[in-house]
């Protein structure tokens, strides 16, 4: 007679070679879902800030005639007050008008204090709740961290514009879901940390290269590597 059904064991050992194959395979499904949930947010945010710049420019003329190189000087006798002043002129000139943005925390931004976040090489950050980090939260939840560089001189110049794609939440890491954009006169457009690099110095650049073991600002790159490579995350990315 014709067996109709399977065993007990023969249902517990399909059971097991099912369990085993899911655990092999949903750590690379889970992983490449993130990979690719990234690569859409961090295109959606060059996106809004390029849109903004596009709009600020018609109505305050191009990024060359804002004199980023040469944004301010520092009063060495205030340099906390002089920067919050000139940065805070700037953001309200040229991005805050054209941003989405549903909270304005400015600097020394206490609601940030205590969010940690690292660089790549999971080396704790400064706190974006304190200076040089003026904050902004836009509708779709992104939040921006603008600071200004300055030179031996005193002389505010650049703008660097760090963008988490998912806010406060986990894993606010430099390169997972931080990125850093960079604006200057010479460049003229929105461009992403490393830009023009060859894709050798964007991986292994001592200082800011997309590795894990760079010592200092550790994944500053990594959104240029992704641009390089054509919005994608490769295979030897440091994810």
């Amino acid at each position: 007679m014709a067996r109709l059904g399977f065993t007990l064991a023969e249902v517990l050992i399909t059971l097991g070679i099912i369990g085993v194959v899911a655990a092999m395979t949903m750590p690379s499904l889970i992983t490449n879902y993130q990979k690719k949930q990234t690569i859409v947010q961090l295109k959606k945010s060059y996106s809004v800030i390029s849109q903004a710049l596009v709009s600020s420019q018609a109505e305050n003329g191009t990024i060359d005639e804002w004199n980023l190189n040469n944004i301010g000087q520092m009063d060495s006798s205030d340099p906390n007050g002089s920067y919050k002043e000139i940065l805070t002129d700037l953001l309200n000139r040229y991005f805050l008008p054209y941003l989405d943005v549903v909270e304005n925390c400015g600097l020394n931004c206490s609601q940030q204090r205590n969010i940690d976040r690292y660089e790549l090489n999971r080396k704790r950050l400064v706190s974006w709740g304190r200076q040089p980090y003026y904050i902004i939260t836009l509708k779709d939840g992104t939040i921006i961290a603008f600071a200004m560089d300055v030179s031996g001189s005193g002389v505010y110049q650049y703008l660097y514009i760090h963008v988490d794609i998912n806010g406060n939440s986990k894993p606010n890491i430099y390169g997972r879901d931080i990125f850093t954009f960079m604006l200057t006169s010479a460049t003229k457009k929105l461009n992403m940390a490393g830009s023009g690099s060859s894709r050798e110095t964007l991986m292994a650049n001592t200082r800011r290269g997309c590795n894990k073991n760079s010592p200092n600002d550790a994944g500053f790159y990594c959104g240029a590597l992704i641009q390089y490579d054509g919005w994608e995350i490769k295979a030897d990315y440091p994810w």
